[in-house]
């Protein structure tokens, strides 16, 4: 008796063609899917292999960027430090002791936060303090002084981190609070005390540099986001006096450009207060900075607030909580969640529109760096003005640095709320 067997159907799966997978495959997807596409492709690569060409030979050969060593810490603190700023004194350990706060304070989040990205912020920012210490400076330029107290910056983190570590002070309601309070003493220590030997009062007509754009966005960004967010509520407020109040004054705010309101600071608001009352260049700077953020920043935040399902109020309401906890314990925290790149957005904004100080005459790294570099070429001490074109390119990166940063953080912040995901 014979078998029968039973045809052998089973195939072998073969592997997808190479140019359907890895970068062969995402190039033919992606660049030359289509003979506009591969047209276009060809056009931009042919523009980009230009400007490397002649971006990249100009770095490496032509470019000359002496001058920023010719600034040196100008570009950090402007005249602060000068004898102009600061006659037969040294002031350059003030700011210096704000960095060691800084690193102690990054080191205590560090334990807080558990590790993460904070940890390598908290690591990352003492680590380039102190390789300052070891630009190529003469001793006349930069003493052992100078160079110890910035290598101090490692210490001092490691101080932060067993503080938070091995003390009562690693919460975060501990970190917030030292956090303000070395803000404020940053500010008391820069301006000085009268009478206090070292402590001699500094005009903030020579607070400059790259100190006083993170001055300004530090505080701007801390102050705007509060008055931001009441502005925001106050709006949709049902009480009329209250609604129409920050309704005049978002669109006020919104409606006349940031450079218009700084000069407004400097020549009206004088003539509302008494000749000898102490308002300064810096100061009045500051408010109207804030409040030109908090405008933009209650439209943001009245714009995740109206994104919220009515539902979300109704369920809070049926769960018998009053109108107040409903706002800021269920409808807040939401519509700053949903807002988080918008909020970023506006911080960034902030960042960068402190450069427009110098039409109050205050010197920050941008204007300062025109101002110094045209000086030095009309003084012989830089042979061209073409030579600039190297030191706006490096304050260019400054401000990429800075930037991305804040990018960098919203964007992991938002992986971890999830925003944009159900």
């Amino acid at each position: 008796m014979s078998v029968v067997r039973e045809p052998d159907t089973t195939t072998t799966a073969l592997p997808p063609p190479r140019s359907e997978t890895g970068a062969v495959g995402w190039m033919r997807a992606n660049l030359f899917s289509s003979w506009y596409n591969t047209a276009l492709t060809v056009v931009v690569g042919a523009v980009a292999a230009l400007v490397a060409w002649y971006g990249l030979s100009w770095l490496l050969i032509d470019a000359d960027f002496s001058v920023i060593a010719t600034l040196g810490g100008l570009l950090l603190i402007g005249q602060y430090n000068t004898e102009v700023g600061c006659p037969g004194q040294n002031c350059f350990w003030r700011p210096q002791f704000i960095l060691l706060m800084v690193s102690t304070l990054l080191g205590m989040a560090w334990v807080v936060a558990g590790g993460g990205l904070t940890k390598r912020i908290a690591i990352t920012v003492p680590v380039v303090v102190a390789l300052f210490a070891f630009l190529p400076y003469g001793l006349d330029r930069m003493g052992w002084d100078v160079r110890l107290l910035l290598l101090a910056n490692l210490p001092a983190l490691l101080l932060g981190w067993a503080l938070g570590r091995y003390t009562l002070l690693g919460t975060w309601r501990t970190v917030a609070i030292l956090s303000v309070g070395g803000f404020l003493l940053a500010l008391v220590l820069l301006r000085g005390i009268p009478g206090v030997p070292g402590l001699q009062p500094v005009s903030v007509l020579h607070w400059g540099g790259l100190m006083l754009n993170l001055l300004l966005a530090v505080a701007g960004i801390v102050v705007s986001f509060p008055i931001g967010i009441a502005l925001a509520l106050g709006r949709r407020s049902n009480l009329p006096v209250v609604k129409l109040l920050c309704v005049v004054f978002i669109e006020v705010f919104r409606g006349v450009p940031l450079i218009t309101l700084l000069f407004m600071s400097q020549v009206l608001v004088p003539l509302a207060f008494p000749e000898n009352f102490p308002l300064n260049s810096l100061l009045r700077a500051a408010i109207i900075i804030t409040l030109f953020s908090a405008a933009y920043m209650a439209e943001n935040i009245r714009g995740g607030l109206q994104a919220l399902h009515p539902g979300q109020a109704e369920a809070a309401r049926a769960l018998g909580l009053p109108g107040w906890q409903t706002t800021m314990l269920i409808s807040l925290p939401q519509a700053i969640r949903n807002v988080i790149p918008a909020i970023v957005g506006q911080f960034i904004a902030l960042f960068k529109d402190t450069s427009l100080v110098y039409i109050i005459g205050m010197l920050d790294i941008v204007e300062l760096s025109r101002k110094f570099a045209t000086t030095y070429v009309e003084n012989g001490m830089l042979p061209y003005l073409d030579n600039v074109r190297e030191l706006f390119i490096f304050l260019a990166l400054v401000f990429w640095i800075f930037t991305y940063g804040m990018s960098y953080i919203s964007g992991r912040i938002e992986r971890h709320m999830g925003v944009g995901e159900r």
